[in-house]
Parts: C-alpha cells; structure tokens; sequence
C-alpha cells in the first residue's frame, strides 16, 4: 500500500444507490460485497473510482480528498 497518497487525506466521500434489481430482496449482502470491493482497492492505492453492482450497473462511486 502507498502510504504517501493516504497520508495527505482529509474527507472520504462514498455514494451508493441501492434502488436497482441487485439490492432488490435483501440489500445487505451486495453492500457488504460492494464496501469489500471498495476496501481492496482503495488498500491497493486506488483513491477514486465508480461502484458497480453485481450486475455491472453503475451505482456509486468513492473518492478521498
């Protein structure tokens, strides 16, 4: 992990749209997928980027500033 890009961050913004089919009869287990996704890759030095759902649709997005 590159520290250096953390070190500088002082706002987190996360955004999920849960009105589409993939959160449809239980929301909780695609969140828990999608906040894991988006762990990953912000531990792998991503800072920024579009949250897709399990079926590829567009529903949010991250970014750290």
């Amino acid at each position: 992990m590159n520290t250096e890009t953390i070190k500088g961050t002082s706002n987190f913004t996360l955004n999920i749209d849960c009105e589409n089919l993939a959160f449809e009869d239980d929301a909780a287990p695609e969140l828990a997928r999608l906040l894991r996704e988006i762990a990953d890759r912000i531990e792998s030095g991503s800072m920024a980027g579009n949250i897709r759902d399990i079926n590829g649709n567009r529903v949010g997005s991250f970014k750290t500033n």
